[in-house]
């Protein structure tokens, strides 16, 4: 079964791409750049994780689906999830465009 951690969503970047490129963010003594979950949008997690606990997370984070093209899983801004699996945790962001030139990174929620 998967526990949501009890820690609030946070911003954890506001500005320029190339800013957030260079950006180390320490989240519960894990050193993650943006590199590190870039390419895994949340969709890919459902190979990884059974179906319940998949939906556990889509439920408990507050996001919504946009079946477009490819099924993307969306932020309360419209910013596409991410996830990071690391040391038996399940790290989601959220990151992408909000106003052009200007990129947003929160960390959505750990589970465990």
């Amino acid at each position: 079964m998967i526990i949501k951690n009890e820690i609030t969503r946070q911003k954890l970047f506001d500005g320029d791409e190339q800013e957030c490129l260079k950006e180390i963010f320490e989240i519960e003594n894990q050193k993650i750049k943006l590199i590190d979950f870039y390419n895994s949008p949340l969709r890919d997690l459902k190979k990884e994780i059974d179906n319940e606990s998949f939906e556990t997370i889509v439920r408990e984070s507050g996001l919504n689906v946009k079946n477009t093209f490819i099924e993307k899983y969306v932020s309360e801004e419209g910013l596409e999830v991410h996830y990071l699996k690391k040391n038996d945790g399940i790290y989601l962001f959220s990151y992408g465009e909000f106003q052009p030139g200007r990129y947003m990174l929160f960390l959505e929620g750990i589970y465990h």
